[in-house]
Parts: structure tokens; sequence; C-alpha cells
């Protein structure tokens, strides 16, 4: 299950955000006289020009925002087989957005037509119903499956989701190690992993306790939460890094300092070793957790 926002208690871990996965919504839209080249091309029959032109229209910050000419566009798109436009259509469909009625059945039908295509956005997507019993019948297993096919992809999110699967034993036997290399690989996209892995290295419940991983992983799902603050895109600003500062105290208790330096520097390694893959985090971490102790 995922969350839009993180539950009251820091000391649990975490299904993911609930913001609809960077799959359907590419917002780096086509300048502006790029715009009658790709109705040109949409008008032509181009599903990708078709794509992109919906989003365009569906934007609520564009000046061309039209969410009727943007969902013909899609809808254009979607019937010609492409996927991402599938994926959007059936998201949209899932939340009842730009003036579409909430239709459970028909999201449903769009993220099976770009999951049984092969994309990873719409297994994930699709297992998501089926974990939540959301439009389909509750079957973990199926969703587990459809994971799996989306995280063998790479798709940070299904990694993420997958991960709590094995975590919590749902439709997959429960295997804690397995799922701490599943977050692993998804916490340079998802922070949620990060506060996962920092929850289950201090628990050790499932894997051996470890309070220098956790105050590492503690650590870095502060840079995450910090960073997603200063580039305005996070959900619950307040609430989501409240949580992490709060996790992080409760990890810190009876840590001696020469520990404490320790994970400061695994997490300054983890974050020079993915600063590929992490925007401007990595020129924000020092600052992130300067004042922390």
């Amino acid at each position: 299950m995922r969350l839009g926002f993180w539950l009251a208690i820091s000391l649990v871990t975490l299904p993911a955000s609930a913001v609809a996965q960077t799959a359907a919504v590419n917002k780096e839209a086509p300048s502006e006289p790029a715009i009658s080249v790709l109705r040109q091309e949409a008008d032509a029959g181009n599903p990708e020009a078709q794509y992109k032109l919906a989003l365009r229209y569906l934007d609520s910050t564009s000046q061309l925002h039209n969410d009727t000419e943007g969902l013909q566009w899609l809808r254009r798109a979607a019937d010609a087989g492409h996927a991402l436009s599938q994926v959007s259509l059936g998201l949209i469909y899932r939340s009842g957005d730009h003036g579409v009625k909430q239709d459970l059945m028909e999201a449903a039908k769009w993220l099976r037509k770009a999951s049984e295509a092969g994309d990873p956005h719409g297994q994930s997507e699709l297992g998501f119903m089926y974990e939540q019993g959301e439009g389909l019948p509750k079957d973990e297993a199926e969703a587990a499956r459809l994971y799996s096919l989306a995280a063998d992809q790479g798709l940070p999110i299904a990694l993420f989701d997958l991960g709590f699967m094995y975590e919590e034993g749902r439709g997959v036997p429960l295997d804690a190690e397995r799922a701490v290399k599943l977050y692993e690989k998804a916490a340079s996209r998802v922070p949620t992993a990060r506060n996962n892995l920092a929850v289950i290295y201090f628990q050790g419940k499932s894997v051996s306790r470890d309070p220098v991983k956790a105050y590492e992983w503690g650590l870095l799902t502060i840079s995450a939460e910090y960073d997603r603050i200063l580039a305005g895109r996070a959900d619950h600003p307040d609430s989501r890094l409240g949580h992490a500062l709060l996790l992080l105290k409760d990890i810190a208790r009876g840590m001696s300092k020469d520990q404490k330096n320790k994970g400061r520097s695994l997490a300054a390694e983890w974050i020079n070793s993915h600063a590929s893959e992490l925007g401007d985090e990595p020129s924000h971490f020092q600052m992130a957790i300067s004042t922390l102790k």
C-alpha cells in the first residue's frame, strides 16, 4: 500500500508515496514554438506526438491548459497502443482527475493494456491495484508478480513496492534480506526506501540490528526530505521531515559519538557514490544534516 503522507508513528516501515510514479506525467513539456510542430505530427497520427501534446493541454500550469482537449489526444494515443498514454489514462481514471469521473474498472483496463505490452509503469500500477483490491479482486501474489516484472526493468517504485512485499511477506515468502537489497536499489529515487532501511536496521527484527547503518539511512532520509522541500516537490513537507527527525532522534539515543561519526561518513559516501542519480541533493546534503548532533 502507498500513502500520500507518512504515518504519525516514526518507527514503522512505510509503503510508497501515493504520487502516481513519475511514469505517466513527464513535466518536461516542449517549448512553445514546438507546439505547432507537435500538432502537425499529432494530426498525422503520431502517437508520441499525441501523447506529448496531451501533456501540454493537461498541464494546469500551461497557458494551453484544456482538460477536454488533452484527454482527447491522450485517448487517441492510448487507442493507438502508446503505453505511457495508456498508463496516464489509467491513472486519471483511477484518481478521477482532470474532470473525469473515477472509474476503477476503466483504470484497470488501460493499465492492463500497458502491462501486457511489457511497460513497467503499467505493470507496477496494475500490481498496486491488485495489492489494494482496488477495482480488482485483492491478489497479493499477482501484485508481487507484476511488481517483479517491473522491478526487473529497473523501475524504482516497483523495486520499492516489491521490497515492501518481501519485508511484510505479502504475496511472497517473508525475506528481509531481499527486501533490504530492493530498498537499497530504490533508495536514490524513492525517499521512503531510505526510511524503511533506517527502521529495519534500528529495530533488528528480521536482520541484525545495526545502529550505525540505521543512523546512516536516517541521515539520508532527512537529506531526501530536505531536498524535496527545496525543490518544491514535498507533499506534507513539515510532517515528512518531522518524522524523519524523530526517527533519527530515536536511533541516536544511546549511540556513541564515534558511531554517529561513522554513520555520517557512510551517508556522505553513499551520497557521493550516487551523485549522478540525485540531482541537486549532493550540494544540499551537508546543509541538511549540519545542525544534527
